[in-house]
Parts: C-alpha cells; sequence; structure tokens
C-alpha cells in the first residue's frame, strides 16, 4: 500500500482522491489518497504528523512555499508540490505538468507562441513562468499586486506585463471557481491566440468562456492535474506506464 495525501486550504473541490487512485489501479499498485483540508494555525502539527504517516505528501494552495521550511533537501526554486517523506525531499512537478497539459491541448503552440502572458503570482504562477521561460518564451507577469509581480519576475526571469504581444494567456490564480472575471479585474484584453486555465472545477471559467469566444484556442487544467500527479508519483515509485496511468485517471474524472 502507497499512502498519499494532499496538503492544502481550501480545497473541497479536489479530484486527486480520484487521479492518483486511478493512477494506482492502471499500474498495479495499491494507493491510498487522503485530503488533509487544514487552516494555517494548524498546519505545523499537521505537517510534522504527514511526515511521518505518509510515503508522498501533494502539496497546494496555501502552502507550497511554507512547506519548504519543513524539509531537508529542496529540489526546486519555486514552491514545492510533492514530497517524498521518506527523506523530507521536495519537488516541484506542477511545470512538467503545465507543459505537457499544454502539450496535449494545442498540438501547435510551441511554433506558434513567442509571448506568453501568466496571471497571478503565487507558486502556481512561478512553476508555469519558469516552465515557460525553459521553454524559450517571452514570459509576462500581471497581479493585482504589483509588488509580488515584481518579486516574481526577478526569480524565474520574466518581464512585468505592460501590453507586450503575447499570443497565450495562463490563468494561475484562483479567480473563476466561483465566477470571478479575471481578465475584468486585471483590465486585460481578450486577444490572444490560446488560453490555459489552471482551475479545472468548474471546467469553464469566466477566462475561458470570454476566450473562447473572441476565438482563442481554450483548455481548463484538468490535464494538468493528471500530469503533475503522474510526475509525482513517478518520483515515488519509479518508471511506469505515462499513457496507461493518463488514461485510467481520464476515465475516472470522467465517472
Amino acid at each position: 500500500m502507497i499512502k498519499l495525501a494532499l496538503l492544502g486550504s481550501g480545497i473541497e473541490y479536489t479530484k486527486s482522491p480520484t487521479v492518483h487512485r486511478a493512477i494506482g489501479g492502471a499500474i498495479g499498485r495499491e494507493i491510498s489518497f487522503d485530503v488533509l483540508d487544514v487552516p494555517v494555525e494548524r498546519l505545523d502539527q499537521t505537517v510534522r504528523d504527514a511526515l511521518e504517516s505518509y510515503d508522498g505528501l501533494f502539496v497546494t494552495k496555501p502552502y507550497k512555499n511554507d512547506i519548504k521550511r519543513f524539509l531537508g533537501d529542496i529540489k526546486t526554486a519555486c514552491g514545492v508540490n510533492f514530497v517524498r517523506c521518506a527523506d523530507k525531499t521536495g519537488y516541484n512537478t506542477d511545470g512538467v505538468g503545465f507543459i505537457r497539459a499544454l502539450d496535449k491541448a494545442f498540438c501547435d503552440w510551441r511554433s506558434r507562441v513567442d509571448g506568453a502572458l501568466v496571471l497571478g503570482a503565487g507558486g502556481a504562477a512561478a512553476s508555469v513562468a519558469e516552465a515557460l521561460g525553459k521553454d524559450g518564451k517571452k514570459v509576462y507577469i500581471l497581479d493585482r499586486t504589483a509588488m509580488n509581480a515584481a518579486r516574481l519576475t526577478s526569480s524565474v526571469g520574466a518581464a512585468l506585463y505592460t501590453n507586450q504581444p503575447a499570443e497565450l494567456i495562463v490563468n494561475a490564480t484562483s479567480a473563476g471557481r466561483h465566477g470571478e472575471d479575471i481578465l475584468h479585474a486585471l483590465c486585460v484584453g481578450t486577444e490572444f491566440e490560446f488560453a490555459f486555465d489552471l482551475i479545472y472545477d468548474p471546467p469553464e471559467t469566466p477566462f475561458l468562456r470570454r476566450l473562447s469566444g473572441a476565438g482563442a484556442k481554450t483548455s481548463g487544467g484538468l490535464d494538468m492535474l493528471v500530469y503533475q500527479a503522474i510526475a509525482g508519483d513517478k518520483i515515488l515509485i519509479g518508471e511506469f506506464d505515462d499513457d496507461a496511468a493518463y488514461a485510467a485517471a481520464a476515465t475516472a474524472l470522467k465517472g
């Protein structure tokens, strides 16, 4: 039995248990998966207990940076979204999951995208910006808090967004889960060829609806959820058949 958990706050919507159990079924390994939805005042004790109780700990908002102080080794400059508990080593699989999801959603994005606008300045935005930069794209950051945006640009080698040309726009904020319009909030237009929202529930946010209506190719974050999960499980388990794992997770999510 492989024991996994997800640590976060306000994450009652998560589909991670479904994804990981399906991956386990596809690769012939039994995986249990708990959701640790805890407020900040319970974070320290929860993390200490989790590091002793689980084989792997996935981490989501808002604790991707907070988790670092509990770890002995960190393999990423971005926020940590996966911890191998045995040796308290932190990793980030969000960037890998994001790029694989882009490849699946938009087969021609690599040749058509020169500039990318990332909305947000948190841990998810950092992972996305870093991944796009490593792929050779010009990356621009826009956030409601200018200081946070400036801090992120300096850490990932991006630039502040001042209406530079960009073919891809990515919503790496939580705005849209409850109907918020992040484009309106940040005064951003809809002149983009590709739009990706890290939110996967609901499957169509106001962000995607507006951009789709303006002619952009769009995708929600469900494939990213699956691919970052596969990458995290591989750190713990070792290599296995990606395609089989993805197919099983996708089928389970549809059910």
